[in-house]
């Protein structure tokens, strides 16, 4: 039997068909680089609102430590002048350094430390997609003395539920003279504490971070692991994320849990 050659109608019929299979696969490509950059455009609004935030709240603080040290120093003002008036006789300034002598008998030294967390959540869009955390976490010295060698841990439970990211280097740099001098008061890296910090993440989910130019912690002063980020997917077995935090220092070498922790239910 004779075969039929393909008529010219056939061929046309052919090639329109091919020509809808790739419009159809170029349609699908397209529509997965979308849901892309759907998510990336989310993740970006979050972190402008966060950082905006954070913008905010910086110069509503600065605003008011001016105030607060105006009032001060106004205050002090004052009592230079009322300290001028009672010097006119040696008996008023005797009866004012004995009070003095006494006060400072009767005064204790104050060690307390705390700490908290700042931070965002981006839900994920499918069961699929990954959790994301972005924020602060700070130290505050609310005592009235020096904290030193202070410390970080950041726990994440379940331990592989989580991954956490920041900055933070894994080869200090060593500075000497006026560089360090600067670095101390201008860096924000942090470093891990062990050299073992993978085996720790791997098998305890947790993170011990110090600051690389911050051994003191004057007292009012803050400390913070500024901008971290944490990917986060559910896992089988847990229903529900768990971020710790802990900070240490010499003075409180068994630790101090943070005010709060971060709890996300799926």
């Amino acid at each position: 039997m004779e075969r039929r050659r393909p008529t010219a109608d056939m061929n046309q019929q052919i090639q329109l068909q091919q020509k809808i299979i790739h419009y159809r696969s170029e349609i699908s490509n397209y529509k997965n680089k979308l849901k892309a950059l759907e998510t990336e455009l989310k993740k970006e609004t979050l972190r402008n609102q966060y950082l905006q935030k954070k913008l905010h709240h910086i110069q509503t603080e600065n605003i008011e430590q001016y105030e607060k040290k105006i009032a001060s120093l106004e205050n002090q003002l004052l009592s230079y002048e009322v300290a001028l008036e009672e010097e006119k006789t040696q008996l008023s300034e005797l009866k004012k350094n004995l009070y003095l002598q006494k006060d400072n008998h009767h005064s204790q030294p104050i060690v307390k430390l705390q700490s908290f967390f700042n931070y965002s959540l981006l839900l994920p869009g499918t069961s699929e997609d990954e959790l994301l955390i972005f924020g602060d976490f700070t130290m505050d010295n609310i005592g009235t003395e020096p904290l030193h060698e202070p410390m970080i841990c950041i726990r994440i439970k379940p331990i592989h539920a989580g991954k956490l990211s920041g900055k933070i280097t894994t080869q200090p740099l060593k500075t000497t003279g006026e560089n360090f001098l600067l670095a101390e008061h201008s860096s924000t890296e942090w470093t891990f504490v062990h050299e073992n910090w993978r085996e720790i993440i791997k098998n305890n989910g947790e993170y011990w971070l110090k600051p690389l130019y911050h051994s003191t912690l004057e007292p009012s002063e803050l400390l913070q692991f500024h901008n971290f980020e944490i990917q986060a997917r559910k896992t089988d077995d847990k229903h529900a994320l768990v971020i710790e935090g802990y900070v240490y220092c010499k003075e409180f070498p068994k630790g101090i849990p943070s005010l709060n922790n971060i709890i996300v239910n799926w």
